[in-house]
């Protein structure tokens, strides 16, 4: 990982701030860079900050940030994977992670429930929300290829509150605002907390709490994806 990424790795668990031990924290990021926002965020919360988490796959298989994890020598050991989409595309090997499948990305209102049933019984498996310092999502827009825009609203609304009532987590969400405005806008109701990164993700700014810019770096990184 380059001194770039390191640094929008910082500014952003620094924006986050007391947030990373429980909250929703709506991220308002390019589309195009959610990858590498998705990836610093890992290597912050799971390397800097300590803390474990699952990781939602909804628009790649899980095996793709397992991939790029590895290759930035980020650590596996304490993340779960939820694959959501691998079942759908016929891939379902395991990229030497810890991950279970769930049955594609249609119905994708029955995924809180999930979480909700394992919680209640108690049940030994590789998801334990009690024990989860956060819980991402890759891409919560792409949802919306499988699902009707409400259904996908809906699913944001019911994912933060069984995350809210059943576990002490941070709940990062990237959603670029200018492509999706009406999820933006679902979501942003539930967030304890609003960041804004710059399309040359060179500037990250606490909506909510504290409107300075927190500057990333002076040169702009590469559009293209992580590599």
């Amino acid at each position: 990982m380059n001194e770039r990424d390191v640094q929008l790795m910082s500014s952003l668990i620094d924006a986050i701030g007391e947030k990373t031990n429980r909250g929703m924290v709506l991220i308002d990021a390019p589309y195009t860079q959610f990858v590498r926002i998705n990836l610093v965020l890992l290597k912050g919360l799971l390397e800097e900050k300590g803390n474990g988490g699952v990781f939602i796959s909804v628009d790649r298989p899980h095996q793709y940030m397992v991939h790029l994890m590895r290759m930035h020598q980020i650590e596996l050991d304490n993340i779960t994977f939820i694959d959501v989409i691998s079942r759908f595309s016929g891939n379902q090997k395991k990229g030497q992670a810890k991950v279970d499948f769930f049955d594609g990305p249609f119905h994708i209102d029955s995924l809180p429930l999930a979480f909700d049933d394992r919680t209640d019984c108690n049940t030994p498996g590789l998801l334990e929300l009690d024990e989860c310092g956060f819980l991402m999502i890759d891409n919560i827009s792409a949802l919306q290829i499988y699902n009707r825009n409400p259904a996908v609203e809906l699913f944001i609304n019911n994912f933060v509150m069984v995350a809210k009532t059943r576990a002490n987590v941070l709940i990062p969400m990237v959603i670029d605002r200018q492509r999706n405005q009406s999820l933006y806008s679902s979501a942003q109701r539930l967030s304890d907390l609003e960041i804004k990164v710059s399309h040359d993700l060179s500037c990250v700014t606490q909506s909510s709490e504290n409107p300075s810019p927190r500057q990333v770096s002076e040169m702009n990184f590469s559009k293209e994806v992580v590599n």
